[in-house]
């Protein structure tokens, strides 16, 4: 039995648009671990920019916790936190 690489994480608390990973990978979670304020999501894309295939958009104005997403991104991880305070977000990967 071959154990499994443990999981890499990026942690984002601008509003930005974060590259997490170039190339194919596994998206395991986003934990929203403070919500962001006026208009705050976190968009979650299947590629190396933010543009393309959206994987979610999380409303992190209202919502905290943890998302599981357990899911395979073909092109890479890219997140993009809005807000005038932006969401503090961790985004576990590999």
């Amino acid at each position: 039995m071959t154990a499994m690489a443990p999981w890499l994480y990026s942690h984002i608390s601008t509003s930005a648009t974060t590259a997490v990973k170039a190339g194919p990978g596994h998206l395991h979670a986003v934990v929203v671990n403070t919500k962001g304020t006026v208009a705050s999501t976190t968009t979650i894309y299947d590629n190396t920019a933010a543009s393309g295939t959206v994987v979610a958009v999380i409303d992190s104005l209202n919502q905290s916790g943890t998302f599981t997403y357990g899911l395979q991104c073909a092109t890479g991880i890219t997140v993009v936190t809005t807000g005038t305070a932006a969401p503090d977000v961790t985004v576990l990967y590999r």
